[in-house]
């Protein structure tokens, strides 16, 4: 088959959980002796247009095509950050050109849901795999501004008020005028692209009931949605989509590299590990903060990797609460090829992220026979069994997060349950079979490979 996979960016200038499972599914597929092509954006925010100028390359052997754009400088900006006119226009003479069998969208939010009109368009059948909360939440997290767990895009003045929560054109009206008319106000202005694309509202604020009604109908116009979160597919089914057009399955992962380090280094202190971006929804202040909690003559080091400097003010935040603490150390960033000899070195992974998180970091550390600590929300909770492969606490709960560390050494026998409960992680393999199986199913023909 000729498969075009359609995604928000990819390697090597960006490597993340999307990236990361749309790069390995690609390569799987490629194995497989099928056409693949990956389309996706580059220099979203850096590019000198708002017109595409596209260029080609080659990423570990997959034929890359990076559309060059910049969301900020659109006509209407807010608009064409989920319906980008020039988006449509070029896939339809891309897709005239190329002529694939399958279109696999696995995220499109730099690209708009204007992708899934133009496939629409062709009768191309199109599978959606919902790697993020984007069609929900323009912040893509779920959280609202007061860090509030959300529950989808409710009404307008909902989305609004969220995102211009610290912006002055909101503040300072709200400060003197019932909010009742501060809302049909900057509703109001929303509908007007001359006035949200100036600086302030530049991308932030715009006809919020116009957004919800699109993304919604551009999901009904794909043939099939494919999740890996309960949470989404019942919050995709609550705001409309069909049941039956969303198929539940985990992702699969590329686990070759970790057969090799399953055995830990030697260590007499139990070794704690963060791996992530380091920013506040990734929680690793509340690991420090449970460490710091903990009594100061326990065998433990805590090994903090990744990037202090990508929010500078929240990295100097964790270096506060570190202070000269000999057992905690910031280890930077590292090589994704380096991800096995990182986790050899790792007793217990803890993600104490406070959002709907997925950390892909997860499954690898589960498949190096590593257990993990995690909040107990949605996505980490459907991914780690409490007491089986790892330990749960409640969001944001320091306290609780303190207790099970404290359990680690408390119940000598424990890590070793733990790692005893570990199951073997879904492969690549298997995930690119079970989409083989959906292609087939799609365009009418007989499946060479079981589901």
């Amino acid at each position: 088959m000729r498969i075009l996979l359609v995604t928000h960016y990819f390697p090597p200038n960006h490597i993340g959980g999307t990236e990361t499972l749309t790069l390995a599914l690609a390569k799987s597929l490629q194995d497989r002796g099928h056409e693949v092509q990956v389309i996706c954006a580059e220099d979203f925010d850096r590019a000198p247009s708002h017109k595409i100028t596209a260029t080609d390359d080659v990423h570990r052997g997959i034929p890359v095509r990076r559309l060059h754009f910049n969301w900020a400088l659109a006509p209407d900006v807010f608009g064409s950050l989920y319906n980008n006119p020039e988006v449509e226009a070029y896939f339809h003479t891309y897709l005239a050109h190329y002529q694939p069998d399958i279109v696999h969208i696995t995220s499109c939010y730099t690209l708009s849901a204007s992708v899934i009109n133009a496939v629409k368009q062709t009768g191309i059948p199109m599978i959606l795999t919902a790697t993020d909360f984007w069609f929900l939440c323009s912040r893509n997290t779920l959280l609202q501004s007061d860090g509030a767990l959300c529950t989808g895009p409710e009404n307008a003045w909902k989305c609004a008020k969220c995102k211009l929560a610290d912006a002055k054109v909101y503040r300072w009206p709200n400060a003197i005028l019932p909010e009742t008319i501060v809302a049909k106000l900057l509703l109001s202005i929303g509908k007007i692209p001359a006035i949200t694309r100036q600086r302030g509202l530049r991308g932030m604020h715009g006809d919020w009931d116009h957004r919800h009604e699109f993304l919604m109908a551009a999901l009904d116009k794909v043939n099939q949605i494919v999740t890996a979160s309960h949470l989404v597919e019942s919050y995709f089914i609550q705001y409309g989509v069909p049941a039956e057009k969303i198929v539940f399955s985990r992702y699969g992962f590329d686990t070759s590299w970790a057969e090799r380090h399953q055995e830990k280094t030697p260590s007499e202190a139990l070794r704690l590990g963060f791996i992530g971006n380091i920013l506040s929804i990734k929680g690793p202040d509340l690991l420090l903060k449970a460490v710091k909690a903990l009594d100061s003559k326990l065998p433990l080091k805590v090994k903090i990797y990744g990037n202090l400097e990508k929010v500078p003010e929240y990295g100097q935040r964790l270096r506060d609460i570190a202070g000269n603490d000999e057992r905690i150390s910031f280890e930077g960033t590292f090589p994704y090829h380096d991800i096995g000899k990182v986790l050899e070195n790792i007793d217990v992974l803890v993600v104490p992220s406070i959002w709907y998180d997925f950390p892909l970091i997860i499954p690898s550390a589960l498949a190096t026979k590593t257990p993990v600590i995690a909040t107990d929300m949605p996505g980490m909770n459907e991914l780690i069994r409490h007491e089986v492969d790892g330990l749960l606490f409640a969001r944001h709960d320091v306290q609780g997060l303190t207790h099970q560390i404290n359990r680690l050494f408390a119940e000598p026998e424990l890590l070793q349950t733990l790692r005893a409960g570990i199951q073997p992680v879904k492969t690549v393999e298997t995930m690119t079979e079970e989409y083989l199986a959906r292609y087939h199913a799609l365009l009418g023909v007989a499946s060479p490979v079981a589901a």
